[in-house]
């Protein structure tokens, strides 16, 4: 998968849970994420890009956020290969 690819994923399944770029935030710095509000709204509006490890935390928040939800759209994540 892409970067963009990854980051339209994660878009979508926002935009169709109804989540904002707030709702979205609060969970991922909660789970250890380091970006700011402003670039967390960039990036799901396709205009700031992030390194691998902070798209996949981006990730792992929304389908976190959307996992009780009737609909679940889950956006898609690399998983990181396991260093030995």
């Amino acid at each position: 998968m892409t970067a963009y690819t990854q980051q339209r994923s994660t878009h979508l399944a926002v935009h169709h849970a109804g989540l904002t770029s707030a709702d979205l935030w609060v969970h991922y710095y909660a789970i250890g994420g380091q970006l700011e509000l402003f670039e967390m709204d960039a990036y799901l509006h396709g205009v700031y890009e992030l390194s691998q490890s902070e798209r996949n935390t981006v990730a792992m928040a929304v389908n976190e956020l959307i996992d009780e939800l009737p609909q679940r759209p889950r956006a898609e994540f690399v998983r990181l290969p396991l260093l030995d």
